[in-house]
């Protein structure tokens, strides 16, 4: 099992090398700061906040699981790569099953990319930084599950929520957009299960195209000056209208549920 180590020094820092061989679970979990590029492989625990530094690159290998502690989180100031396959996908959940942890959190200057990864318990506060998102699935936080206040999303052939009788959906928002200066892109993908699926409080030009909506409570709320584009959607409840001073372009929606839409 190739693990980090949690090692007691003066200060509250864990030093993590790279490839610099096997290393030892001590039962604690990860805390502190990643100061050299590294790949987690097998089981990783996390038990607070960790920091990937600026410059410091994370791996997360197919099949790897990290469990992370209520109230732990992973914050992307460097880059994180969690690369997962069909058949061997990165699993990131609380250390007990129902709990929540913090999930990610990607400042200015960090980026975050997941591919055929299934995250439970927690979610994503891009913050400046860019996340880029395909083939995940996404589901139980214990809020909104995607918030956005600076940066830039792309995600593509994803969910957020769950399918409507394969369970208990904990997450209030889907996606929660709001700030100035953001940049997203959410196509091919379902959006469904939470009181909302979209509070869209900021941003023009979104592109929210292609995507299936169900299960919802209220599929998209938004407030006065935002502008997306929802057009070639399914949406279970019918299309959505803006509200005051908002704009929502739907030039074609669909008529049944996309079969292009989610992970592959």
């Amino acid at each position: 099992m190739h693990k980090l180590v949690a090692v007691a020094l003066s200060v509250p820092l864990i030093a993590c090398g790279v490839d610099a061989g096997p290393e030892v679970d001590t039962g604690v979990g990860l805390s502190g700061h990643l100061t050299a590029s590294t790949t987690w492989t097998d089981s990783v625990t996390v038990a607070s906040a960790l920091t990937v530094d600026p410059g410091v690159v994370l791996t997360i290998a197919p099949g790897t699981t990290v469990r992370l502690a209520p109230g732990a989180s992973i914050a992307v100031r460097g880059s994180a790569v969690a690369q997962g396959s069909k058949g061997a996908p990165v699993t990131i959940e609380p250390t007990a099953a129902g709990n929540h942890h913090n999930g990610f959190s990607i400042p200015s200057g960090g980026a975050l990319e997941m591919s055929y990864v299934v995250q439970v318990g927690g979610g994503f506060s891009v913050e400046g930084g860019t996340l880029t998102v395909t083939d995940t699935f996404m589901s139980r936080a214990g809020g909104d599950l995607l918030v956005v206040s600076a940066g830039r999303v792309d995600m593509s052939y994803s969910q957020i929520g769950l399918e409507p009788g394969t369970g208990s959906d904990t997450t209030h928002c889907d996606a929660h957009f709001g700030g100035s200066g953001i940049s997203i892109k959410i196509t091919h993908s379902n959006l469904s299960t939470s009181a909302y699926g979209l509070m869209l409080y900021g941003g023009t030009g979104v592109d929210l195209t292609h995507n299936n909506w169900f299960a919802n409570g209220i599929d998209v709320d938004t407030s006065p000056g935002v502008m997306a584009d929802i057009s070639g959607g399914w949406f279970a409840k019918g299309v959505p209208v803006a509200g005051s001073g908002a704009t929502l372009i739907a030039n074609t929606a669909a008529d049944k549920r996309l079969l292009d839409a989610g992970p592959r």
